[in-house]
């Protein structure tokens, strides 16, 4: 038995508190799944929107609208309300053909009055009801009637994702068990929200929020339902919605059009609801480059960012240097901000949207940590938004029981088969390199993102076998996709060799697996040659036929596929994105190498773009190294097996493996040239070994590690 309680808006919390204590009981009573909705927003007519304060909805009873009425209110206003409410559930319903029966909506919802006393009413057709909360359990069973095959189709009417299902009819399918079958039956699956991302999505804490969530978990979504929700209901409030990767700007616009239409009937009205970049630029709308013009500070542009601060800390650099002039007497313009992509943010950005949010400090962030391509965690509480003149954090994340979640973790992946999954983590952490890559801090995290002990235990210095939880895994991955063919890994001698593969595989997907040109991505890990790399891809590709681009180039910068063409895309700009077959090109950039926490989560966040199938393909020694591991992924049948590291091996790791800077890569590039030079004068005998004392101090160093 699965039983939520979503709170969003609540207006009456004496009446709401008891009826909660009321439908909980029924609940532990009785074996069935089902949600409590608090502030339910519900799309009436053009003329008003309409928000049930409490909306019940059950396996085994159907639909329950609850009004927390007023005692002393007449009877024919009583009876008025549940008649507005009734014809508005009814109108709303009815627009959706899975809940129809001929003319009429496939089950009766019902309407109850819940009274803090009780009233004098006797009604012989039953056709108004009303009562105290110590009445709901025999009233429901009384009265209450519903065929259990309509429940999912009703929860995905209720949670509002009706709206977000592929609009693609992919008339071009005529083969059962082909690639384009497959995935329409995939896109063809109810889209029912989960229970974390309910409380996700419609919970509402008065303070901050934190939502932690695998790639696929539906992190964009949520934050749209999010937003539209909060728009709804509070439509004086200014609203921000910022983001990394620009690609995400039109997907946002379409989203959160569609919800706010869903919940309200109405259109957006923006000068409330801003969808805003994270960094932006003295033309260019942004949270950064707002505030920055706010205080008379001129912001920087993304070259003369890297100018002054480098590639790596470019925007960190921005953000630091405008904290310092953004003082105590700053007047905040958002009520509330909604912030995606979090993992790529700098702490100081978090700082700068906290002196920019009003009081009670409503900031809702969503990350991945693997999905952050620079490290593997994210910053501390304290780091991201600073303490108080006490020393005491200046924001609270702890949940507390009866409460809106402040800390949510979403463990389900919606967009990729386990395995891929397990095997973009075992790739990402380097599980079957050795040693070990990186890893989290706390290692009962693998539970929270929906991993299970096979053996073993959750310890530091404990070895541990992990599989995928099937609760945190869609069934139809396994009855519609075959592992070995989802996932290849493909080792090349040359170059050519590789990119004429990919091209032959994506003319055979789009001329006999019934694929779409835009059902496919090509993803090229190494940013800065993507355009030389892309610029030798294409020939191949037109010389099978295929039409491509390159997202960002060919395109503006939030386009991310056309129709009728492959879609090819450095890391940075295909995050956010996914497709239904990925390829990952020249995939040895990721194998070993400095910077190789960066590296291996570039292969990670490469990998989790695919929602159904996924080749990774690469060139030479070093795609051997992501072979081998790719071979152990395979041999464990995608469980992942490994000692987990000590503090001090962990310390180690990231010592070794994190990002460097400009000066710190000349000096390691440098010191590298100098020591092959050396390596080579003593192998020709140009230089003799006893006259160099210095090799012996340089022993020495490596012996102390």
């Amino acid at each position: 038995m699965s039983f939520d309680i979503v709170r969003g808006k609540i207006t009456k919390p004496e009446q709401s508190n008891q009826l909660i204590a009321a439908v909980k009981a029924y609940m532990e009573k009785n074996t069935t799944d089902g949600t409590l909705y608090l502030g339910y927003p519900l799309t009436a007519n053009a003329d008003e929107a309409i928000t049930v304060e409490a909306l019940w909805v059950t396996e085994s009873k159907g639909m329950v609208a609850f009004i927390l009425g007023n005692s002393q209110d007449s009877i024919e206003q009583l009876k008025e309300q549940q008649d507005s409410l009734y014809y508005n559930l009814d109108f709303y319903l009815k627009k959706y053909s899975t809940l129809r029966k001929g003319r009429n909506l496939a089950f009766e919802p019902l309407v109850i009055t819940v009274l803090p006393d009780k009233i004098d009413y006797e009604d012989e057709n039953h056709e108004y009801l009303f009562c105290t909360c110590g009445e709901i359990a025999s009233l429901v069973d009384e009265y209450a009637t519903f065929d259990k095959k309509i429940y999912k189709r009703l929860c995905e009417v209720l949670q509002k994702v009706s709206e977000i299902k592929p609009r693609k009819k992919r008339v071009n399918v005529k083969k059962e068990g082909s690639y384009g079958d497959i995935i329409k039956k995939i896109e063809k699956e109810i889209a029912n929200l989960d229970e974390w991302q309910k409380k996700a999505a419609f919970e509402v804490p008065d303070g901050p929020q934190r939502i932690k969530g695998l790639a696929g978990s539906g992190k964009t979504i949520v934050l749209a339902l999010k937003a539209a929700y909060l728009h709804t209901q509070y439509p004086e409030l200014k609203i921000g919605v910022t983001y990394y990767t620009r690609a995400l700007y039109q997907q946002y616009v379409n989203l959160i059009t569609d919800f706010v239409q869903d919940m309200s009937g109405e259109k957006v009205d923006w000068d409330n609801l801003d969808i805003i970049h994270a960094w932006g630029s003295n033309s260019e709308h942004g949270v950064y480059s707002d505030m920055a013009q706010k205080v008379n500070f001129k912001a920087y542009n993304l070259t003369s960012a890297i100018s002054k601060f480098g590639r790596t800390s470019a925007f960190k650099g921005c953000c630091d240097e405008l904290l310092t002039v953004i003082g105590e007497d700053y007047e905040p313009e958002y009520d509330v901000m909604l912030i995606d992509e979090a993992q790529d943010l700098p702490s100081s950005f978090f700082r700068l949207v906290y002196a920019n949010v009003k009081s009670p400090k409503r900031i809702i962030w969503a990350y991945d940590e693997l999905q952050n391509l620079s490290t593997v965690e994210m910053p501390s509480l304290e780091e991201m938004f600073g303490v108080d003149g006490d020393g005491n954090l200046r924001i609270n994340i702890e949940n507390k029981e009866n409460e809106p979640k402040r800390d949510i973790t979403l463990p389900v992946c919606y967009r990729n088969p386990p395995w891929t999954l397990a095997l973009a983590h075992a790739l990402g952490f380097g599980i079957y390199h050795s040693p070990i890559i990186q890893m989290f801090e706390e290692p009962l995290m693998w539970e929270d993102i929906g991993y299970t002990v096979k053996s073993g235990k959750l310890k530091k210095n404990n070895t541990v076998t992990l599989s995928r939880k099937n609760v945190s895994t869609p069934k139809y991955f396994e009855e519609l996709l075959n592992k070995d063919d989802s996932v290849k890994v493909e080792s090349f001698s040359t170059i050519e060799q590789q990119y004429s593969w990919i091209a032959q595989e994506i003319r055979k997907n789009i001329e006999h697996d019934e694929l779409d040109p835009d059902d496919i991505l090509i993803v090229l890990p190494n940013t800065y040659s993507a355009k030389s790399e892309y610029k030798e891809i294409e020939k191949f590709l037109k010389a099978n036929g295929i039409n491509s681009i390159l997202a960002g180039v060919d395109t503006d910068r939030d386009t991310f596929r056309v129709n009728g063409c492959v879609t090819c895309a450095h890391v940075y700009r295909a995050k956010g994105n996914e497709a239904p077959m990925v390829y990952i090109a020249n995939a040895e950039y990721c194998a070993d190498g400095m910077e190789l926490i960066k590296l291996r989560n570039i292969l990670f966040t490469s990998i989790t773009r695919s929602r159904a199938w996924v080749r990774v393909c690469g060139v030479g020694e070093k795609m051997q190294q992501i072979q081998k591991e790719y071979n152990q992924c395979v041999t464990n049948d995608y469980d992942l097996h490994f000692r987990i590291p000590t503090d001090e091996e962990l310390k180690k790791a990231r010592r070794l493996n994190r990002e460097r800077t400009s000066t710190e890569k000349r000096i390691l590039e440098t010191t590298k040239d100098n020591i092959n030079e050396l390596i080579d004068n003593i192998e020709k005998g140009t230089v003799d070994s006893e006259l160099l004392p210095e090799l012996n101090k340089l022993m020495e160093l490596l012996k102390r590690g």
